[in-house]
């Protein structure tokens, strides 16, 4: 499906609500396909007013990526200052933790991830942190194919052991 019209991203408000849980359905969804041993299907994934509660949550930042000429949201993600400091084993610094990020399966590869991922990079440079972070699993080769295109390396790996 082609893009109509200009996308913008915009910081999310209360109204998006239904637009961000369709989308956080269709991310729950594909965990759930790939791993059913760990996620279980929600519905919706994230409550209305989980939602408007993290939208008031310090430190939290929610964006959108919608259709400038009909509001139809297409992308959403969520990032999360983190600031660490005085603990012995690490460097103090600021962190920018992206916890989801997701277009919708119908416009993906048309550039606006590429929006998103810049968005919280500029988010992150403004709030002064020294990395923007996140965390992507292993079935889902696109996303970490995409996020090492945009300059993202891998820093660690979380392995297991199937009993």
């Amino acid at each position: 499906m082609s893009t109509k019209g200009t996308v913008s991203i915009r910081k999310a408000e209360v109204k998006d609500y239904q637009g961000v849980s369709f989308l956080m359905d269709e991310l729950q969804q594909m965990h759930v396909e790939a791993r059913p041993d760990i996620y279980r299907m929600l519905q919706p994934r994230m409550e209305e007013k989980e939602f408007g509660e993290l939208l008031n949550t310090d430190k939290r930042y929610l964006y959108v990526a919608e259709f400038s000429e009909t509001g139809v949201i297409l992308g959403y993600g969520s990032a999360e200052l983190s600031i660490i400091q005085d603990v012995d084993l690490l460097v103090n610094r600021n962190m920018l933790y992206i916890h989801e990020l997701v277009i919708n399966s119908q416009y993906r590869g048309q550039g606006t991830g590429k929006q998103l991922i810049h968005a919280f990079i500029e988010l992150g440079r403004s709030l002064q942190a020294h990395s923007v972070e996140l965390s992507v699993s292993t079935f889902n080769a696109g996303a970490q194919t995409f996020y090492e295109q945009m300059g993202l390396a891998v820093r660690s790996s979380r392995m297991e052991y199937m009993l």
